[in-house]
């Protein structure tokens, strides 16, 4: 294979990469092609074959027999989640619910900063360059800041979308307070989106409305004010979109919002995996999207819809809660894929009066799968303009995997697409650069330069504070150990017979067996 080169200007960022393109046409399927690749700033200003450096001050990094991708887009994540890793692989949503999102009530501005500037190099280290980041952790006024501050000093594009506090009053008994209908909150709000995007254009500000079960006289003012441009407008409204046994088979969240007229583009919706008639129609006449994210929602028991045809042009992927399991895009891609093969495959053979056929083909691509996680994914995140795809004139977000390593061998050279989808890891993400600026060579993480927080005075870290992977382990791990003490003695089984009584869930259908 002859190498290509990718080009930067060293007045930006100093950066060279090589390797088999992945192109996509107008019709969205990749084209592996050998050629260059030359960067200038934060854009990718030309793409073709024996490009010459500008000057003397670039630098060419030659990555011959190495795959260049664009940079993935998960469009559904709690960034801030890392302390928690580990604790959530044996629980429902109903177990998870009071233990993560309910708990992170506990955090300070310390252990936000930590957990989102760890979450959010994890996903640079698999190859992630962008992110819908549902903020979940929002209990302290200054929460906001801490996040975003770890987001810039991180490096990785992003929406932030701001979410009213879940306020855990007290535990014996539990009491939880919304601030869903707080002045107060959506003014924060406000002010954070008046001000962004931060950090050159990279991180954007939208909102995460999780209580749409509301009157049309509550619900249709307030989004009309988050689409207010004069009062900030939000770049997304992204909502938890489940509606399954759980949650009694009530009308699906697209079905609600349409009711309303809330419906529209920058409507992102969540796990929606028990889809009615209808909601593909919706989709398509709105220009809203849906993000499935399959290894939570495998656990949860429900089968993600994106590679379903009637919902595949809305669809995108999302890591949603990287404590449950990998925080990678081409992990969610494999899953995807091998779940809608499987589902495919028991359909089938419950057909003909249960004697059952079978396929002579898989039904879904690797090709399919990879488009979601890339192009997919920035049509979804409102950002199809800018990323999702390696083309003239897009931002710089650009990922290299190893061609030769064990697991990539053979496989990168017979269907590169095939060989991210289904044979790569993190190990094998040699290079990641976002918007120019390379975050990721030689397969280690760059040292993190801590960015101001956009307000100024409202710093968790001392702008310009160097950090090594060492240091966030560290920071980390002691910011773990202090959760885990707060956690401690909290019954948390109470809390879940709280939310199932407060959620309203649909108990008369729920198993206490663990086995059936």
């Amino acid at each position: 294979m002859v190498a290509c080169r990718i080009i930067s200007k060293e007045d930006y960022t100093p950066f060279g990469l090589g390797g088999t393109l992945l192109l996509h046409d107008d019709n969205e399927h990749v084209n592996p092609t050998v050629g260059d690749l030359l960067v200038e700033g934060q854009l990718i200003s030309k793409i073709g074959t024996d490009l010459q450096p500008s000057d003397a001050s670039t630098k060419i990094i030659d990555c011959k027999g190495k795959i260049v991708s664009p940079g993935f887009i998960d469009t559904h994540r709690h960034l801030y989640q890392t302390q928690f890793k580990g604790t959530h692989v044996n629980q429902t949503l109903l177990e998870y619910l009071p233990r993560a999102p309910v708990a992170a009530a506990l955090w300070n501005l310390e252990d936000l900063f930590w957990g989102q500037l760890a979450g959010a190099l994890e996903s640079i280290d698999a190859g992630t360059t962008t992110v819908v980041d549902h903020s979940s952790c929002s209990t302290q006024p200054d929460h906001p800041q801490a996040a975003i501050q770890a987001l810039l000093s991180a490096g990785l594009r992003a929406v932030y979308c701001y979410t009213p506090a879940f306020r855990l009053r007290s535990t014996d008994p539990w009491k939880i307070e919304n601030d869903i209908l707080s002045e107060e909150s959506l003014v924060r709000y406000e002010a954070l989106a008046q001000a962004g995007p931060y950090g050159n254009d990279t991180v954007h500000v939208g909102y995460a409305m999780d209580n749409i079960y509301l009157p049309t006289e509550i619900l249709k003012p307030y989004y009309a004010r988050l689409r207010d441009p004069a009062r900030g407008k939000a770049h997304l409204i992204t909502t938890h979109a489940n509606s399954c046994v759980m949650f009694g088979n009530g009308p699906t969240a697209i079905k609600i919002l349409a009711g309303h007229d809330l419906l529209g583009p920058d409507i992102l919706l969540v796990h929606p995996n028990e889809p009615q008639e209808g909601d593909d129609a919706l989709y398509r006449a709105s220009g809203a999207h849906l993000s499935n994210t399959p290894n939570t929602e495998l656990q949860m028991g429900t089968f993600p819809v994106a590679l379903r045809d009637e919902f595949y042009g809305s669809a995108s992927l999302g890591v949603d809660c990287h404590s449950w399991g990998v925080g990678g895009i081409p992990e969610q891609m494999r899953l995807l894929l091998q779940a809608a093969r499987a589902e495919r495959g028991a359909k089938l053979a419950a057909e003909k009066d249960g004697s059952g056929l079978w396929s002579r083909h898989t039904g879904f691509d690797a090709e399919s799968a990879f488009n979601l996680g890339t192009v997919g994914g920035a049509r979804a995140a409102g950002l199809k303009d800018q990323v999702g795809s390696l083309k003239e004139g897009l931002r710089a977000d650009i990922v290299v995997f190893a061609g030769d390593s064990p697991a990539m061998l053979a496989a990168a050279q017979e269907d590169p697409v095939a060989a991210i989808v289904m044979h790569s890891s993190p190990r094998d993400v040699e290079t990641v650069v976002v918007d120019g600026v390379v975050r990721k060579e030689g397969g280690r993480l760059v040292d993190v330069s801590v960015v101001a927080a956009p307000v100024e005075g409202k710093s968790v870290l001392k702008p310009g504070t160097k950090l090594s992977w060492g240091d966030v382990v560290a920071g980390l791990l002691e910011s773990r150990r202090v959760v885990k003490e707060r956690m401690r003695g909290i019954d948390f089984e109470k809390g879940e017979e709280y939310l199932l009584q407060s959620m309203h869930l649909n108990t008369g259908a729920l198993l206490e067996a663990q086995t059936k």
